[in-house]
């Protein structure tokens, strides 16, 4: 099993390959505010999901692919259409199956994300907007940047993170605040409540 920093190091490497329009962006440079984005989410994982996806990692960079580009050449659909007419064609195609997969995934942490922003409207000022009515020129939405990040994944991931997440739901677990849970004390709060109370 591959710990979670081996995690973090394959998607960093892979990170570091994505070259933007208009050049390398500043959060490429930025491998602290990287890893505590990382962890945090992969901390809400569990070991399935992670192996199975260092492994689709792995197998993205023997067909010499990277999965970041991708999933950020995916959300340019919504927030550069011009731009993504010209790279779609080279994108993978999306099957019907891992569509209803992420479909499935999407509905309920966006349910989740609605909940954490109305208990900490503080601290959620400073993330995404969450719907994807929201996405605008190079404005990329909660909803839109998971769909497409999502879409990257192999349907064995797929059917991993979806069954993590009914779980979850079936124990009244929201993945989002527990992901914002883990990152506030990786910012050395000792809770998102604390987070929340020291926020203007």
């Amino acid at each position: 099993m591959k710990s979670i920093a081996e995690l973090i190091l394959k998607e960093w490497n892979q990170f570091q390959k994505v070259q933007n329009e208009g050049g390398r962006a500043s959060c490429q440079n930025d491998m602290r505010e990287f890893v505590i984005n990382r962890l945090g989410q992969f901390l809400t994982w569990n070991d399935e999901m992670r192996q199975s996806y260092y492994q689709d990692l792995e197998e993205a960079e023997r067909l010499d692919w990277n999965l970041l580009t991708e999933k950020y050449a995916r959300m340019m659909k919504y927030t550069a259409p011009q731009q993504y007419a010209a790279l779609c064609n080279r994108l993978p195609v999306i099957s019907e199956q891992k569509e209803n997969l992420v479909e499935k995934i999407v509905k309920q942490q966006l349910l989740w994300q609605e909940e954490y922003t109305r208990l900490y409207p503080k601290v959620s000022r400073g993330s995404r907007p969450t719907d994807r009515g929201s996405d605008a020129d190079w404005v990329t939405s909660f909803e839109t940047y998971l769909r497409c990040e999502l879409y990257t994944y192999s349907e064995r991931t797929l059917h991993a993170y979806l069954n993590h997440v009914e779980d979850m739901a079936h124990r009244g677990i929201n993945m989002t605040i527990l992901n914002l849970e883990f990152m506030a004390k990786l910012y050395g709060f000792s809770s998102l409540q604390e987070m929340e109370n020291k926020s203007y």
